[in-house]
């Protein structure tokens, strides 16, 4: 029996190429959808908010019984644009490939800030040769996960967002003086921390979760400056 030195777990040149190219494909159409439903669908609930607030003021719309429930479809429209916008920019990107993965924290975390939450943002632009485009945006998602999550369940007074680099690497941190991490197992963990676990993989980056000893969550993801883009190409990214 002859033998091989090959290795079959050891994808070919090819198919990292394959993958490469793969990754790029998806981050161009996630970042066309965005763009789409930002300038598309966003500007259309724009034009019906317009709409609405004209006819709330036509004389014949005055009736209490017609006032309120343009009012609520006023208030209703403005949320739906609010979250579309965020939406867009968050979960597309198109902010990255147009600003830079700073500008593009930067501008989503500060949708944050609010009288209940106050967003402290620390960070300088990345040498444009230390990141590839699929780095860039991996690093936007796992940054976005982690603002939203701190957001949404930390109970936080205060959110502090890091994105900088020093030497040959680069450092994204989010901070919060919430509830810390809660540790759960099963359906009720979910596919965010997950899905970021995946991308900080799929570049070659370390990814951490810390509870602080004052109380809060620390989430630190770290990259080589220039690094490997896919370090397991045999894996599907879950959707």
């Amino acid at each position: 029996m002859e033998s091989s030195n090959s290795d079959d777990s050891v994808p070919s040149s090819g198919a990292r190429d394959l993958e490469r190219d793969l990754r790029h494909e998806a981050i161009n159409e996630a970042q066309q959808l965005a763009a789409e439903v930002h300038d598309g669908l966003g500007q259309e609930l724009a034009g019906i908010s317009l709409l609405v607030s004209a006819l709330r003021r036509n004389p014949r719309a005055q009736h209490p019984g017609v006032q309120e429930p343009l009012a609520n479809i006023s208030r209703l429209l403005v949320h739906a644009m609010v979250s579309c916008r965020r939406v867009s920019e968050g979960f597309g990107g198109f902010l990255v490939r147009q600003h830079g993965l700073t500008a593009a924290l930067l501008h989503f975390a500060s949708q944050f800030d609010d009288e209940n939450i106050h967003v402290e943002f620390r960070g300088r632009d990345i040498p444009p040769h230390c990141l590839s485009e699929t780095t860039a945006s991996y690093l936007f998602s796992i940054g976005r996960e982690a603002i939203f999550n701190a957001f949404r369940h930390s109970q936080a007074k205060t959110i502090q967002v890091t994105c900088d680099s020093a030497g040959n690497a680069i450092g994204l941190v989010v901070e919060d003086d919430g509830v810390g991490l809660i540790e759960t197992h099963g359906p009720q963990q979910g596919i965010g921390r997950s899905i970021m676990e995946f991308r900080a993989r799929s570049i070659g980056a370390t990814l951490s979760y810390r509870n602080l000893p004052t109380g809060g969550l620390r989430v630190e993801c770290h990259v080589e400056c220039g690094g490997a883009e896919a370090k397991r190409p045999d894996t599907c990214e879950p959707t």
